[in-house]
């Protein structure tokens, strides 16, 4: 079936089968159906074992193409910290990857191939294992992190997906649960409740280290699941993650002969957060209204509004990671909850006014004047 045919030659080959990759299919067979792609993912299903969550203002409003994959949506989420609780009346959204493997297949199988490794990714052709080649007017690789050797903090958590014996009575996200002992850095529980019964639950932790015990944080979990008056009726997923938090960088750019890169392939994330998918989206967006010749355009045109944000925003990772102890990380987030709602939009956004980045550094700084003056440079 593939020989080597014109079959072989398509308008976008995109390599990886994670959200980046999965989400550009969606949106070009939406926006721009008689354009010929094919999505190459080398294991057996897509988007691996995650959960992908965003706010309802992380996304442009005209990316109509996001609302099937979308598992679950909530009214608001809900922060604790012990000086200040806030419950933001605001849509919150996640996706889970076998609801994102599922949809994506169900709608465009002949535009997927599973189980099949790529030798060889360049800007307009890609090479399998097995000799194979694949040309296209455009190449995309969106097979995830790239390996770099960067001073960074990490955000990494253990999650259980978990039915309980009876229901749990909330209606909205828990974001940020930081009314627990903060050891390892600052620590918060994350809750989506999924059902009357079924929720996830995640021991989240901005560390200095990227290691991780799974079994205790899983302990960790269900003691916390008891403290809310909770009986785990069965374990039904376990989700492991760790996020970069680079505190240095240079600026992401597009050039070189290679493919074009897309979410976190790119280097383009929410530098405090570690997320990808506000920017990922914004790009994909983008690219689905353009013609194919002026991707490349577009994606540095996206990268340097980028590069503007990072600078700044891995200036808090420092403030974050360098200025403040440890067990205190929680009260710089405890006070930035505090700030007007459109605020911790555009910061989760990546899209932080001049204004704001004065108002968020302004101030007495919850840690100590001198250390917060050191992590600026």
């Amino acid at each position: 079936m593939f020989g080597q045919t014109e079959d072989n030659i398509w308008d976008c080959l995109i390599v990886g089968g994670g959200l980046a990759g999965g989400l550009l299919l969606q949106a070009l067979r939406t926006e721009q159906p008689a354009l010929k792609v094919l999505l190459l993912e080398r294991g057996t299903s897509l988007g691996g074992n995650h959960t992908w969550s965003f706010h309802g203002s992380d996304v442009p409003p005209q990316a109509k193409w996001l609302t099937p994959l979308v598992s679950k949506s909530w009214p608001a989420y809900e922060v604790r910290f012990p000086k200040y609780k806030r419950k933001i009346e605001s849509v919150y959204c996640s996706i889970r990857a076998e609801d994102f493997h599922q949809r994506l297949l169900r709608h465009h199988a002949d535009q997927i191939r599973l189980g099949t490794s790529v030798q060889e990714v360049r800007r307009d052709s890609v090479t399998l294992q097995d000799g194979r080649v694949f040309k296209a007017r455009q190449v995309i690789d969106a097979r995830g992190w790239p390996k770099k050797e960067a001073l960074r903090g990490y955000q990494k958590f253990v999650g259980l997906d978990v039915k309980l014996a009876k229901p749990h009575g909330l209606d909205h996200v828990i974001l940020k649960d930081a009314l627990v002992p903060q050891t390892d850095g600052y620590r918060f529980f994350y809750t989506l409740p999924w059902s009357p019964t079924e929720l996830l639950v995640e021991d989240t932790y901005y560390s200095n280290s990227p290691d991780l015990n799974v079994d205790q944080l899983q302990q960790e979990i269900m003691k916390y699941i008891a403290t809310k008056g909770w009986e785990v009726e069965s374990v039904i997923r376990r989700e492991i993650g760790c996020l970069p938090l680079d505190l240095y960088g240079s600026a992401v750019s597009m050039t070189g002969n290679g493919p074009l890169q897309l979410g976190a392939a790119s280097g383009v994330y929410q530098p405090v957060t570690g997320y990808t998918f506000p920017q990922t989206v914004a790009c994909v967006q983008a690219l689905a209204e353009s013609s194919l010749d002026n991707w490349g355009a577009v994606l540095s045109q996206m990268q340097q509004r980028y590069n503007q944000q990072a600078r700044y925003l891995r200036v808090l990772n420092r403030m974050m990671f360098l200025a403040a102890e440890p067990e205190k990380r929680y009260v710089i987030l405890e006070r930035f909850y505090q700030f007007s709602e459109p605020l911790i939009e555009r910061f989760y956004q990546g899209r932080l006014h001049r204004g704001d980045q004065l108002r968020i550094l302004c101030g007495k700084p919850p840690v100590s004047v001198w250390r917060a003056l050191k992590s600026l440079f």
